[in-house]
């Protein structure tokens, strides 16, 4: 009788430790079943203010009680690496950024828990352009200037028409040693960029210069440069 009441016992206690581990496993707590499966963001250039700022309007989904603030933080898409919070411990699905910055932005919506904790793998996301310029660029003139035979320049030059924020210089088919120029556009002012090549072999080269904005591509005509 004693060997069976221990039996028993025994396999009280397993049951009632499966059963815990089971619950543990299958029930959630409040935070996680309460973490949303979409989660929206969405800026909006709104103009420029009196004083050179330019204004940015950020909104987001409500993702209900159960989040107590967000965060939301900025990144240049050139430089994702310089990204700065903009607004911090909001309580509300909005917030204004002004900057005197201009190029493509992307804004991070961070949410958090009421006990602290961030919503993980989970946030809103969204670019806006600040930018002067309408529409792909204008189609660049290509050109070179020579020091000596074998020195020169190669660049181009926008008189009129949308700017470029990047530019890239082709040498006989093959992006030159990986050059990717950043540029300041101006809207349709005049855009002008160059770089240097020394002592090159002798041979003939061919260059293209491709510009590129948020809104597209323009290429330039072929220019050939024969060094003797």
């Amino acid at each position: 009788m004693f060997h069976m009441k221990r039996l028993v016992s025994i396999v009280t206690v397993v049951l009632l430790l499966v059963g815990g581990a089971v619950t543990a496993f299958a029930a959630p707590s409040a935070t996680e079943s309460s973490q949303p499966t979409t989660f929206a963001a969405q800026a909006v250039y709104t103009g420029k203010e009196a004083d050179g700022k330019h204004r940015v309007h950020i909104t987001w989904d409500d993702l209900g009680s159960n989040i107590s603030h967000y965060s939301v933080s900025r990144y240049p898409t050139l430089f994702p690496w310089g990204g700065e919070t903009v607004c911090s411990n909001v309580t509300a699905t909005s917030c204004e950024n002004l900057s005197v910055e201009r190029g493509q932005f992307r804004y991070i919506v961070t949410a958090y828990f009421n006990d602290g904790t961030e919503l993980a793998n989970n946030a809103g996301q969204t670019t806006v352009n600040i930018v002067y310029y309408t529409g792909a660029p204008a189609s660049p003139s290509i050109f070179a200037n020579h020091t000596s035979a074998s020195s020169y320049s190669v660049g181009f030059s926008i008189a009129s028409g949308n700017n470029a924020d990047i530019w890239e210089l082709y040498e006989n088919g093959m992006l030159v040693n990986h050059f990717q120029g950043f540029l300041v556009e101006n809207g349709q002012a005049p855009q002008t960029e160059s770089k240097s090549f020394y002592n090159k072999p002798s041979g003939t080269y061919v260059y293209v210069v491709k510009l590129k904005n948020v809104y597209g591509t323009s290429e330039s005509q072929p220019l050939t440069v024969v060094v003797p």
